[in-house]
């Protein structure tokens, strides 16, 4: 499911209040996930898929787009980019 950047309330289950997080690729292994899918240790991400250490702006990793989590339903979805719309057929 997508929804708009500036979308506040979930489509599942309309509560308000969605979380954004970046979607990585971790192109080492190839993994590509949210962030919150990465570890956090002291001074590094760790890759859940190879669990190698990934720095602060690592070429080996990149941002590949944004995703939204409900604070009420846990459900996931895909951030549109800005400057596009979702139609509603695809929404739904």
């Amino acid at each position: 499911m997508q929804v708009e950047s500036d979308q506040t309330k979930c489509p599942i289950c309309n509560t308000k209040g969605l979380q954004h997080f970046p979607i990585l690729h971790h192109m080492i292994c190839a993994y590509v996930g949210p962030k919150y899918d990465f570890g956090l240790s002291d001074s590094a991400y760790s890759c859940p898929k190879c669990d190698r250490q990934i720095a602060s702006n690592d070429a080996a990793c990149e941002i590949v787009g944004l995703s939204a989590r409900c604070l009420g339903c846990g459900s996931e979805m895909i951030v549109t980019p800005p400057g596009r719309q979702v139609s509603k057929e695809r929404s739904e």
